[in-house]
């Protein structure tokens, strides 16, 4: 199955393009990135000949030859290059988040309706080991007083430098202006703000917790309504109120630090107990998620267990290719991805008291 990667940075050349090249059955095929001359180093390591600066030019030339795509540019740019690939039938793997706009996002789900062609979003936590025995666990509770989702970030930069040799690359300043200009007004847009400073912090918060939202719609289902939204700290902090079916109360907060420590979690508290999912960097390759599991009234009982070392990005791809090969069901499908992007957008209208998008 040959694999064309649109977007080379850095989770591409973390996840994506190690686990496309170490996969049986699956070809790295071509390499589409601006920066031509990170293109040409990667395609010299990995002996990949079909390299592109553009999706475009990518799949007017390979288009017939390629069976899939992962697409990993910037969220603003997803929506014009799905439209290429899934109109060319090609399946696609979609990075998260999958817009930064409900209208991008609404432009991807309308041609994955019209293609013959898998469509899915790499929600890469969704498929991890913990993730699926955390589900089982609190299936089995007879009632969640509590939902706790808390996700701070590090400075990245800082640990990957120390951690990974990527390969770098000078993408020109036209192509940084344009992206940072519909960036900018795709924010402004969603969230019905002229003011520069909100709109940055909706996208880095949009970037940041879409994974989060979408891990609580797997455990949880929908939100049925925002209670409360704080932005704090310089627009760095944020703090949401959420009730999701069944009346289910959750607190879901999205940060950005200096410090050099990751932390994320679920938790879940029950009358009688409480069940925690932590995750480790995700930046760092097979740093599994591990299951607290605490219960008592008389006598306590707390266990914690890694139920597998597998990387989930890797898990991920495994699943696109078994949808593609219809032994599968897409499990993160477009519409989901939109879904999320409306949430986190209505979070910022709440703060500002405009109009929500959603119907909670």
């Amino acid at each position: 199955m040959r694999f064309g990667i649109i977007g080379c940075g850095t989770i591409a050349q973390i996840m994506h393009i190690p686990y496309v090249t170490e996969l049986p059955d699956l070809e790295l095929y071509a390499l589409a990135d601006p920066a031509t001359e990170r293109v040409t180093t990667l395609g010299e390591r990995y002996n990949v000949s079909h390299r592109y600066e553009s999706a475009d030019e990518m799949i007017a030339e390979r288009g017939d030859e390629l069976d899939a795509v992962i697409v990993l540019t910037p969220p603003s740019q997803h929506a014009d290059v799905v439209e290429t690939t899934l109109g060319a039938e090609i399946d696609t793997l979609v990075e998260k988040p999958l817009s930064v706009s409900v209208a991008d996002a609404d432009r991807m789900v309308s041609a994955a309706e019209a293609a013959d062609a898998t469509a899915m979003v790499a929600y890469n936590k969704r498929y991890a080991p913990a993730v699926e025995a955390a589900r089982e666990e609190i299936a089995a509770l007879d009632r969640v007083d509590k939902i706790t989702a808390y996700d701070v970030d590090p400075n990245h930069g800082r640990n990957i430098e120390a951690v990974y040799d990527l390969v770098d690359g000078a993408v020109p300043e036209s192509v940084v202006e344009t992206t940072r200009e519909k960036q900018l007004a795709d924010s402004k847009q969603v969230i019905d703000s002229d003011d520069d400073e909100l709109a940055d912090d909706y996208h880095w918060h949009l970037e940041h917790i879409c994974h989060d939202v979408n891990l609580l719609r797997g455990l949880f289902g929908g939100v049925e309504s925002i209670d409360h939204v704080d932005l704090y700290a310089d627009g760095r902090y944020a703090t949401a109120n959420l009730v999701y079916e069944g009346g289910r109360r959750c607190t879901l907060d999205s940060g950005l630090s200096d410090r050099k420590w990751f932390e994320e979690f679920v938790r879940v508290d029950s009358p009688t107990g409480m069940i925690e999912l932590s995750f480790d960097d995700p930046f760092i390759r097979n740093s599994p998620p591990s299951v607290r599991v605490k219960r008592g009234t008389d006598e306590i009982s707390d266990e914690t267990r890694t139920p597998a070392y597998e990387e989930s990005f890797k898990r991920e791809v495994e699943h696109f290719v078994a949808c593609i090969r219809g032994d599968a069901e897409v499990r993160t499908p477009f519409e989901e991805g939109r879904a999320d992007v409306r949430l986190i957008a209505d979070l910022f209208r709440q703060i500002q008291g405009a109009p929500l998008l959603g119907d909670y």
